[in-house]
């Protein structure tokens, strides 16, 4: 199947494995990560329809990452969605970082949103790594079905899923 909208949190692997006081927090204690090579080459490119759209998750310090994501994955960027978490401390070290970045690109033809609502959301944070309904509720008016969660943590109602915490059909 060919999708119109692709959704991807990555599973990114930071130079610093261990973080925290302790030295035992971060995304490696968590699940297992990727390097940028291994994800730049799994194989969106089959699942991607000629006029489709990327939604692409990125931490502060993934950035530059993201960016070359979004290039070898055949989509040219547009625009980015910034995601406030209150009631987080966040992680870090050169800052606490309490944001995440959602980068927008397409690939083909599809027409503009012209959507009228702000690119930025509030709001509490989930489990490690879930993204907020809110960010849903922003982006589902005006996607384009069907649709797929890559590294998706759960199953959600109109949208195909991929991950280590799903049940998936289809091989990246």
């Amino acid at each position: 199947m060919k999708y119109k909208t692709i959704l991807a949190d990555p599973p990114w692997r930071y130079r610093n494995k261990r973080t925290g006081g302790s030295m035992k927090s971060g995304s490696e204690s968590k699940y297992p990560t990727m390097s940028i090579d291994e994800i730049c080459n799994l194989k969106v490119n089959d699942i991607a329809d000629k006029n489709s759209m990327l939604f692409l998750w990125s931490t502060v310090p993934m950035i530059q990452d993201a960016f070359k994501v979004i290039d070898m994955w055949g989509f040219k960027y547009k625009t980015m969605i910034i995601w406030r978490k209150i009631m987080s401390l966040g992680m870090g070290f050169w800052f606490r970082g309490q944001i995440e970045i959602c980068l927008l690109g397409i690939r083909g033809k599809v027409k503009a949103f012209r959507c009228q609502r702000p690119n930025f959301i509030q709001c509490k944070v989930g489990q490690h790594s879930e993204k907020p309904n809110e960010f849903f509720e922003l982006i589902e008016p005006y996607t384009i079905k069907p649709r797929i969660e890559l590294f998706a943590r759960q199953k959600r109602a109109g949208w195909d899923c991929w991950g280590l915490d799903v049940k998936s059909n289809i091989i990246l």
